[in-house]
């Protein structure tokens, strides 16, 4: 199983600045559609992404050895492999090969949530000082932009 990590490489900031459509796409569109996504564009030049957060998911690991455990929830998130996994949030658990558990401390907050709970991410620290180190999901993350503060519970322990 392949693990992702929240390596910004030139790779990835070359996908996400290129555009989802085509010269042939933009000339077919109404002109006030060019207008917003000419104004996002701009956006996104004036706000470049300088980091990106992956989604935890059950099998991502930790630092020090972990496994963060599969939950039974209504909420899934489609895998690179085609299979689904149940999104996991701050309150889930992490387990250790010695049979110890974690908790899963620090999310997205409200950035992004589910049920009012955020989502973990590649990032998230344990209530044993363990943190997440990498995920299973390479497709879906989060990202942070030039200018544009985090939420304030964005990573933060419970009642910072």
């Amino acid at each position: 199983m392949q693990l992702y990590t929240n390596e910004f490489t030139a790779e990835l900031k070359a996908e996400i600045d290129r555009s989802p459509f085509s010269d042939e796409q933009l000339a077919a569109m109404p002109e006030d559609a060019c207008a917003i996504i000419a104004e996002q564009e701009a956006f996104h030049r004036q706000h470049p992404v300088t980091a990106i957060w992956r989604i935890a998911t059950a099998g991502s690991q930790t630092r020090m050895g972990g496994v963060v455990l599969p939950v039974d929830r209504e909420a899934t998130m489609l895998m690179d492999d085609g299979s689904y996994t149940s999104v996991i949030v701050e309150g889930d658990f992490v387990g250790y090969p010695d049979g110890r558990l974690a908790m899963i401390m620090t999310s997205a907050g409200t950035a992004f949530s589910w049920k009012r709970q955020g989502v973990a991410l590649v990032g998230s620290l344990l209530d044993n000082d363990d943190e997440i180190i990498s995920t299973p999901l390479g497709s879906t993350y989060l990202v942070t932009r030039e200018g544009i503060p985090p939420q304030e519970d964005f990573l933060t322990w419970p009642g910072e």
